[in-house]
């Protein structure tokens, strides 16, 4: 069986996609690859096409029990390095895989400062840390909370 996750290094991550039912009826997202809610990624690929020009569709058969829901994966906080505030947003899962910061726990993390995103990953680096302040929060996260 395939999983969507498996998917994903093969994909461009502003690639369109659209994930509906095993019956092609139910649209459960639509959108970019990169913007994929992680919940689907454990979900049996059913079919799979990629007409040229197109969009790409995947339909998948969700997982007995699955609920839609993130179950709580979601934290956010605040540090203060070398005396500036930072914010940041995760998604981190009880184990690692392979999506995950250097195959840990956290598969998607946002660090700000104010309103400027001075680090970004989502499946992925989308902004590589900023300066030393972002890579010394980042570095605290990975150290405390990816492992």
């Amino acid at each position: 069986m395939i999983r969507l996750k498996q998917f994903y290094p093969l994909l461009n991550r502003s690639a369109a996609v659209t994930l509906k039912d095993h019956t092609g009826t139910t649209v459960y997202f639509e959108g970019m690859v990169r913007d994929i809610p992680d919940r689907y990624d454990g979900c049996a690929v059913e079919e799979f096409q990629a007409p040229c020009g197109e969009n790409v569709m995947f339909r998948i058969m969700a997982e007995p029990g699955f609920t839609g829901t993130d179950k709580g994966l979601w934290h956010e906080g605040s540090l203060r390095v070398c005396g500036v505030s930072l914010n940041y947003w995760m998604k981190q899962y009880p184990e690692g895989s392979e999506f995950g910061i250097n195959g840990g726990r956290i598969s998607k993390l946002m660090i700000k400062r104010g309103d400027e995103i001075v680090c970004n990953y989502d499946r992925g680096w989308d902004v590589v840390p900023v300066g030393l302040v972002a890579q010394s929060a980042l570095e605290f996260l990975l150290n405390t909370e990816n492992q």
